[in-house]
């Protein structure tokens, strides 16, 4: 795996774990939600898993966000010029 590839999977994961937490959604709720072990959820929050599409979907629907908001930045952090690089 590039530096590039490990670099996208802990933006996203940081990305799912900010959105996560802003919900006030522990990893244990999500994963009853979506029947997924803990453990697969903290390794894409943490970027060592490559996470699925209908993964990314059945998150995203488990905490009340689209799947596209694990893409987009912050606008503070827009405004900091901290943007996904591909």
């Amino acid at each position: 795996m590039t530096k590039t590839e490990q670099e996208f999977l802990r933006y996203i994961g940081k990305r799912i774990a900010t959105l996560r937490r802003s919900k006030d959604l522990t990893q244990v709720a999500v994963c009853a939600l979506i029947d997924m072990e803990k453990t697969n959820l903290s390794a894409i929050e943490n970027g060592r898993q490559n996470v699925t599409s209908l993964t990314l979907l059945k998150i995203a629907n488990a905490i009340g966000v689209e799947v596209g908001d694990f893409f987009i930045p912050p606008k503070e952090d827009r405004d900091k010029g901290d943007t996904l690089k591909t």
